[in-house]
């Protein structure tokens, strides 16, 4: 039978895995994401219009999807950061102490990571909707806010994972004071 500790780093293990898999698949789609922008950026400014059901207005201009490209590519990196980090945490468990003040800072910091990127998400909308109508005219242009479902579960795991490096912190102290009195 496995006790606790072991099992804890062996799902550590398996976690450090499943987030190399997603932070894969982010590259993936981010690559293929920007070879279809290069290829045929009309389509692709058309294709983030529908995407976040903004009405499709003339074609964007270059200008246009050059900036829907970098505000997509700085959630991507956000993500990635908060991916790698987050494995990091897992790989200090799996490997190292599980209750280290270095698994504890590693989660605090993928939390952070997290909730900066919950933010990027709750922010895209009326970024996107302000960058797309640029090529409007002035009495045309809109701004789009809105907020599902998705960005509040992004902000409640964020907070959870910060409070969970906290608590990794605490038991990092007590388990420390229990060596020093063994």
């Amino acid at each position: 039978m496995i006790d606790a500790r072991q099992r804890a780093r062996l799902l550590s293990r398996r976690m450090e895995l499943l987030i190399h898999v997603l932070m894969g698949a982010v590259l993936l789609f981010t690559a293929y994401g920007l070879w279809v922008a290069w290829s045929d950026p009309e389509w692709a400014g058309l294709f983030i219009l529908d995407r976040l059901a903004l009405p499709k207005t003339a074609q964007p201009s270059e200008t246009t999807v050059q900036l829907l490209i970098v505000a997509f590519l700085t959630q991507a990196g956000l993500m990635l950061w908060a991916l790698h980090v987050l494995r990091r945490a897992f790989r200090e468990i799996s490997l190292h102490d599980i209750v280290s003040t270095e698994s504890a800072r590693l989660m605090r910091l993928s939390g952070t990571a997290f909730l900066l990127n919950a933010t990027a998400m709750v922010l895209a909308p009326p970024l996107v909707s302000l960058i797309v109508s640029l090529d409007l005219p002035a009495a045309n242009r809109f701004l789009t806010i809105s907020f599902s479902t998705a960005e509040l579960l992004a902000l409640i795991v964020s907070g959870t994972l910060i409070v969970f490096g906290h608590l990794l912190a605490v038991a990092a102290e007590v388990d420390d004071d229990n060596r020093h009195i063994i």
